[in-house]
């Protein structure tokens, strides 16, 4: 079964919540690459201090600037021609050359449902947001994932409707090549 190599990859947890996917992903693929500087924290804090918003879009080539030594590749849905064959196929050919991919899924979580002039929530609501997760490994039917919110890895087949319901849309990728 092709994956990277997980001894060298890291698996940190995510600490922030709400903003914390993108840049523990990255600060994962980063310490995998021999990159020991940036962690979770300082990456929020570098978007933040710039308002650069945390997307791979808007993120990767700010990092690119600071990050001498490394390519990072952003592609989107247009990139793979609206394709999830492409995708997974993209995927699968960096996994080949040991390469982590940061994937976007789609997730639904509750949030809180908030009245104006009051701090506490009145109640929830199912909202869909994205989530990203890290393909490390494929057999001849599924993608295997880690995700920094749970630390667990997941897998999802390509060959069915769950995975492209759950990665169409706006879906997008980010590798990081030394």
């Amino acid at each position: 079964m092709p994956k990277i190599d997980l001894d060298k990859y890291p698996k940190i947890a995510q600490m922030h919540a709400s903003a914390g996917c993108i840049p523990v992903n990255i600060e994962n693929a980063l310490k995998y690459n021999g990159e020991k500087d940036y962690d979770e924290l300082k990456l929020l804090f570098f978007c933040q201090t710039r308002n650069i918003p945390l997307g791979f879009k808007e993120f990767g080539p700010e990092l690119a600037k600071i990050l001498k030594g490394f390519k990072i590749i952003f592609k989107n849905i247009d990139d793979f021609n609206h394709s999830i064959e492409k995708v997974v196929e993209y995927i699968k050919s960096n996994i080949d050359e040991k390469i982590p991919v940061l994937v976007s899924f789609k997730q639904v979580i509750k949030v809180p449902i908030m009245e104006k002039n009051n701090p506490k929530p009145i109640g929830w609501q199912e909202a869909e947001v994205a989530h990203i997760r890290t393909a490390i490994e494929y057999n001849d039917s599924e993608l295997f994932f880690f995700d920094p919110g749970d630390c667990e890895t997941k897998k999802y087949s390509y060959l069915t409707d769950e995975f492209s319901n759950i990665i169409k849309g706006d879906y997008h990728t980010l590798v990081i090549k030394r």
